[in-house]
């Protein structure tokens, strides 16, 4: 054990109250109250008339109760210092003053017999106890240990089911939808086809050219719709290749500068100088780009700002398996209607959306690009006060192969 720090100049000289202190002070505490109580009863007994029998062996009677007490906090060797010191102090008073009376004599020796047999008899107990106490507490340890690793255990297994039902899951709907998606190209690409070739038999104005532009309208929305279905349950390789995020952030608002100016929504940038290269996809960040702002801009559909921020920084644990590192983060904010607090754990689930005209595809594809990444994308948003999702990207992510578009 190390030595106990000196008290500083600061603490006036103080004693340290530290907790090894507590415990020695406790016992010489309990010491003295042992030896005091032995040497007041003997002080009674020296000076106390001897015909007053009841009241010496009210004070005999008083002898076991430091002797109890030693036995039950030091043990054996509590009890059999006490009945050994009383015996000591006791003799004298039986030697010098009870021969003037020898009938009582036997009696009192025979009650320093009886000290030391309770002495021993009760530090043996409290021993047993004490060790029995100990065998509890490490019993009582190693159950909660155990209950531990179970629950650590338990809650891992969980953990693994739900990632197998999820894959599972997800697997099976990228089969059926890239298998329906397939079939449903053929017929859809027929009938935008055929709709374009009648287009060209009515001239503008007329009232039937106003059906058929709706024809090949939502032709197209449902030819996205089932691309998106096709790139869900497409399985690709992520090509890391060294860019700088920025400048795909500019590509890709120019790619939507005329569907901004559409909704009258004016998009602003903050790009920091200090973001570096960093190894990724550009084709699929470009892609997630191009999810988040185009949502941002469909969420304000009476106009509003959309601002792109990027920044160099440390990535979450969360983000890379390989542990903290560097990075960037991107964030799109917006300043649209936002999103309900209960659909916050749910919208980069599968097919889930709040929009009447939506897929649902889009932010799982987001999501599902940046795990390949060994990245991540968060999202802060509240009712009527817009949203702001937030993509990050490790320098150098991890290669590996992800369901991703």
């Amino acid at each position: 054990m190390g030595e106990r720090a000196k008290p500083s100049p600061a603490e006036g000289g103080k004693k340290s109250s530290s907790p090894k202190g507590r415990p020695e002070g406790s016992r010489r505490l309990k010491i003295a109250a042992v030896v005091g109580t032995i040497i007041f009863v003997s002080f009674a007994h020296y000076h106390t008339d001897l015909h007053l029998h009841r009241v010496h062996a009210i004070y005999d009677r008083l002898y076991y109760l430091p002797i109890f007490a030693a036995a039950l906090w030091f043990g054996l060797k509590g009890g059999l210092g006490a009945s050994l010191g009383s015996s000591v102090l006791y003799a004298p008073h039986i030697l010098f003053q009870w021969k003037l009376l020898p009938a009582q004599a036997p009696e009192r020796y025979l009650e320093i017999l009886l000290f030391n047999g309770v002495g021993c008899l009760t530090g043996l107990l409290a021993e047993r106890a004490s060790r029995q106490r100990e065998l509890h507490l490490k019993a009582s340890e190693k159950l909660a240990e155990a209950y531990r690793e179970l629950q650590n255990t338990s809650s891992k297994l969980l953990l693994l089911e739900q990632r197998l039902r999820k894959a599972e899951k997800q697997f099976a709907l990228g089969e059926l939808s890239a298998m329906v998606a397939h079939e449903f190209m053929n017929p859809l690409g027929s009938i935008k086809g055929a709709a374009e070739i009648l287009l060209d038999a009515f001239p503008p104005g007329h009232e039937k050219r106003a059906f058929l532009e709706i024809l090949i309208r939502e032709a197209d929305r449902l030819e996205r719709t089932a691309r998106d279905i096709l790139r869900f349950g497409r399985e690709v390789r992520v090509v890391p290749v060294p860019c700088n995020p920025n400048r795909l952030v500019d590509t890709t608002l120019l790619l939507v500068w005329e569907e901004a100016r559409r909704h009258r929504v004016e998009i602003r940038t903050r790009l920091s100088e200090a973001v570096r290269e960093v190894l990724l996809d550009e084709d699929k960040i470009q892609q997630v780009l191009l999810n988040l702002v185009t949502n941002a801009i469909q969420s304000m559909p009476g106009g509003g700002i959309v601002t792109v921020r990027s920044q160099w920084t440390e990535v979450p644990a969360g983000a890379q398996e390989s542990g903290r590192g560097e990075g960037v983060c991107i964030a799109v904010e917006d300043s649209g209607v936002g999103i309900a607090e209960e659909d916050l754990s749910l919208i980069f689930e599968a097919f889930y959306t709040t929009k009447p005209e939506g897929t649902g595809l889009g932010l799982s594809i987001v999501k599902r690009i940046l795990d390949a990444h060994g990245g991540a994308v968060t999202v802060e948003s509240a009712l009527g006060r817009g949203s702001t999702f937030s993509i990050w990207l490790p320098a150098a992510p991890p290669c590996r192969e992800a369901r991703v578009a």
